[in-house]
């Protein structure tokens, strides 16, 4: 190779000035050049406006159990290597760099003029490692929408939508039966589905479903996954699925959305059971495994005093379902019922680390809030959603070129909730630094460039074990 020609991480960087192209034909020629490594893989395909990642960190922690599993997701918080995981392990740095490599040369050679996009060359660089891995199970994430996603050239054993709700509407649609139109995508012939979604979204779905003829198993209506009790570190649900009825399961994810993905990730497995996929788990398995889920930056939270949420909330939806579970998170927690202000290192709890988040005493009063949004989000409703939990608000821009500038965030909370104090920080590493300084519980959120960066300050704060 010459000095200086593009290779590796550094190619792939390269890529991404091709944005995105919508289409299946080039991935395919590309693995096909590579002897269609796929084909050989068993995967279970999520797509969903939320809660993918979510039903994919339950779904990997089932498999995991007695499987060699694999997960595919994005975006990752430890850049490309956190997107290629087996049994737990992201891909090794020179594994990367050699995939890489063999996928540039393939697609030089079956798609010449025709570059591929980042995702696509990542979504065959993770059928080649997974491949190699001799995984047994496959958690298969899309990235964007489902029908022209790049990961819809695998043939799933199973498939999940979570849900349907407004975002990325410049690509998928204005209303909600284009969007769901598109996820639908993912369905395949006799091959078993699951989803959560409602309303006018279902019934697109149950349509494309019938019309493929691909089982379908609607969340609510088939199978369910209610509270059973609560308390700091569990929600535990009372699941009544396919083959199983009133099995009491330990979630550690909070909010009544994470139930929704629960069954969703559960029914899912139990299709994957049937499949032949996977054993049956016993009950005391499922739960053990339940237990081990782990989604960073999805309502984590770190012990204080006071207690940070780090979100992942982007989307009016995500910022819904965020304001439900700080609701519930604060009522368990009793975070209004003492007073106090300490400043000291944080310690994760509760849903990421099995805590007592009870034992953070704080005065009266709503979340200080870090929020950073990207400029093509619908700002708005959000902030409609979760400024009424808010004392304060500390505006501060991602480190991203579509980030939204901080001072125009600003206006825009002090627009809709002219009440609410708003400062702007250069940074939201600065801004969470403040933020923690005022004593109250704090919640970031607004996209997971700003939960990445202020999970890299609180591990800063102290050497977390991951």
């Amino acid at each position: 190779m010459a000095v200086g020609a593009p290779y590796g991480a550094n190619w792939l960087r390269g890529l991404a000035r091709f944005g995105m192209k919508p289409g299946l034909e080039r991935t395919r020629r590309v693995l096909a050049a590579l002897g269609n490594p796929h084909q050989a893989l068993r995967f279970l395909h999520v797509a969903g406006t939320n809660g993918k990642g979510s039903v994919c960190a339950i779904l990997t922690a089932l498999l995991s159990a007695r499987l060699r599993t694999a997960t595919y997701t994005s975006p990752a918080f430890d850049g490309y290597r956190g997107r290629f995981v087996v049994d737990g392990r992201p891909i090794p740095e020179a594994v990367l760099e050699r995939l890489s490599e063999t996928v540039r040369q393939a697609a030089e050679a079956a798609v010449p003029g025709d570059p591929l996009t980042e995702f696509e060359a990542l979504t065959v660089m993770a059928i080649l490692y997974f491949h190699e891995e001799r995984a047994e199970a496959v958690v298969w994430e899309t990235g964007l929408g489902g029908r022209l996603d790049t990961t819809n050239v695998v043939q799933p054993a199973v498939t999940g939508i979570t849900n349907v709700g407004f975002d990325h509407m410049d690509v998928l649609g204005n209303t909600l039966r284009q969007i769901a139109w598109e996820k639908a995508g993912i369905l395949k012939p006799g091959v078993p589905a699951v989803t959560a979604a409602e309303g006018e979204a279902l019934d697109v779905i149950r349509s494309r479903a019938k019309e493929i003829g691909a089982p379908l198993t609607v969340c609510g209506a088939d199978v369910s996954a209610t509270v059973w009790r609560r308390d700091a570190r569990f929600q535990w649900l009372d699941y009544r699925g396919l083959d199983a009825d009133g099995l009491q399961l330990p979630l550690p994810l909070f909010g009544d959305h994470q139930r929704k993905n629960a069954a969703v990730a559960l029914a899912m497995y139990e299709w994957a059971c049937r499949a032949g996929v996977c054993p049956r788990l016993s009950i005391r398995e499922l739960r053990e495994a339940l237990m081990r889920v782990r989604w960073p930056g999805r309502f984590e939270v770190f012990e204080g005093p006071p207690p940070v949420v780090l979100d992942g909330a982007h989307n009016p939806p995500g910022a819904a379902a965020l304001a439900r579970s700080l609701r519930e998170f604060a009522e368990l927690a009793g975070l209004w019922s003492g007073a106090g202000k300490d400043t000291g290192t944080p310690r994760r709890m509760g849903a990421a680390a099995g805590g007592d988040p009870g034992k953070a005493e704080q005065i009266p009063g709503g979340w200080t809030m870090v929020v950073g949004v990207l400029g093509d989000k619908s700002v708005r409703p959000m902030l409609e959603a979760l400024l009424p939990l808010a004392d304060r608000v500390i505006a501060a821009a991602p480190d991203s070129p579509r980030a939204l500038p901080a001072a125009l965030l600003a206006e825009a909370v002090r627009t809709v909730s002219p009440g609410v104090p708003v400062e702007i920080r250069p940074s939201v590493a600065d801004a969470l630094t403040f933020a923690r300084t005022l004593g109250r519980p704090v919640c970031v959120w607004g996209s997971l460039y700003t939960v990445h960066e202020a999970r890299k300050a609180m591990e800063q704060a102290e050497d977390l074990r991951m």
